[in-house]
């Protein structure tokens, strides 16, 4: 009974201290190009990633693409944390659409012990584009919701622990204000989402503001500055180097705490392959691994036939 019990509270331990990959505790969740960047992507978010981390970035997205990621946070193998996510971009100038969904589970002794979900759908419009700038706005309405399962077997058999649910928002824009350098900022549940019945708790909010630069073809750099409204503030550099043209390497750091991450990119043709790895000062190394795909066409071009 003793092992059992120190075991759950191992697991509960490192879940709270998993907040990087929460769905509740952390509105930022990881994508790898994002990850092996150390989260400095606030400007340089684009496509499929722009849903979480920036939904502005879908107005400078063109065509259409998906990502399926896994997430192994800190090694741990009680924690399962999956996420898809894709998105298209609209006829007639109305921007670009995208769609993710996100569950992180918490399993002891085959049983879930905590589960989180997360569906969001996101919208990127560009106002403004001419040859040396640009700028785009979005938003992303998201259900979030959480469950804790079942509790242990007792003389009247196991009941429902209880879940709940709410709706965050998130906003962002980003700037091209010259061909190689990009500003961008996202505020994440700036609508103050709380979850629970009697004793309601407030959902962490952040406000993120960056740039990215890009001095050549294949090589970016950026930083960020994230406000956590509920903690303090995290300071984020990254970079992307593409060394051959299938390849891209990628490094970062973060701070509060001090967080080294690297990862690689690889693009055959459609298909886009991630990879990041997060070395904590504590912990142990966070795994994130995504395949995907990256198409010119908007999805009504794909659909018709002959395309």
């Amino acid at each position: 009974m003793m092992k059992k019990l120190l075991i759950t509270l191992c697991a509960l331990f490192a879940t709270l201290q998993t907040s990087s990959a929460q769905l509740i505790s952390d509105p930022n969740l990881p994508t790898p190009a994002a990850q092996g960047m150390g989260g400095a992507y606030t400007a340089a978010a684009r496509g499929s990633d722009a849903i979480l981390w920036n939904p502005a970035g879908l107005g400078l997205s063109h065509g259409t693409g998906g990502r399926f990621a896994y997430h192994l946070p800190y090694s741990v193998s009680f924690l399962s944390h999956l996420s898809a996510s894709g998105y298209t971009y609209l006829p007639k100038k109305a921007g670009s659409i995208g769609v993710s969904i996100q569950s992180l589970s918490t399993r002891l002794g085959g049983e879930t012990i905590s589960g989180e979900t997360e569906i969001s759908v996101a919208h990127g419009l560009m106002l403004q584009e001419d040859i040396h700038s640009a700028l785009s706005i979005g938003y992303a309405v998201k259900l979030i919701s959480w469950s804790l399962g079942e509790s242990v077997e007792g003389p009247s058999g196991s009941y429902d622990l209880g879940s709940a649910s709410t709706i965050g928002l998130d906003i962002g824009a980003t700037a091209k204000v010259w061909d190689r350098f990009f500003l961008g900022g996202a505020f994440h549940n700036i609508n103050r989402p709380q979850m629970g019945r009697d004793l309601k708790r407030d959902l962490p909010r952040s406000l993120s503001a960056g740039v990215m630069y890009e001095p050549y073809y294949g090589v970016r750099s950026t930083f960020d500055i994230e406000r956590r409204l509920e903690g303090g503030t995290v300071f984020k550099a990254g970079g992307d180097l593409q060394v051959v043209k299938p390849f891209h390497i990628r490094v970062g750091v973060l701070t509060n705490p001090n967080v080294f991450t690297t990862g690689f990119g690889l693009f055959f043709r459609d298909i886009v392959v991630d990879y990041a790895f997060m070395y904590h000062p504590v912990l142990s190394p966070s795994h994130t691994f995504s395949v995907g795909f990256d198409v010119p066409q908007s999805l009504g071009k794909l659909w018709k036939p002959g395309a």
